[in-house]
């Protein structure tokens, strides 16, 4: 890697989708995508959308996922994530990606044991 942190080498996608799809999409990240460095988790919030009237809020359960991809494959990955996570459907959710200019990909040495 460069010591250079202004080029960035690495993009991270996040993707905000429905509750109960992250798993699937991380699965297929790591089996059809050789992405291993991939991981979900949960949100709830609200937003002046999700108004049942004027005083209430409604909360909304989200999962997401973000990944650690290179960057000369970041628009590939980008558009698997899209439809992968079915947001290609209107009001399903949304995908982002930025760079990540100083991220450097960390690997466990083949010759370490796995845990039992």
């Amino acid at each position: 890697m460069s010591d250079d942190c202004t080029t960035p080498q690495y993009k991270a996608i996040t993707c905000f989708l429905p509750a109960g799809r992250a798993q699937g999409v991380l699965e297929r990240l790591r089996k059809e995508m050789a992405i291993p460095s991939a991981f979900a988790y949960h949100a709830r919030g609200s937003g002046l959308a999700t108004r049942r009237d004027k005083s209430r809020p409604e909360y909304v359960e989200r999962e997401m996922i973000t990944a650690l991809v290179p960057a000369e494959r970041a628009d590939e990955i980008f558009r698997f994530i899209f439809f992968a996570s079915g947001i290609d459907q209107p009001h399903a959710g949304m995908v982002l990606m930025t760079a990540a200019p100083c991220a450097e990909m960390m690997c466990m040495s083949d010759d370490i044991p796995d845990e039992a």
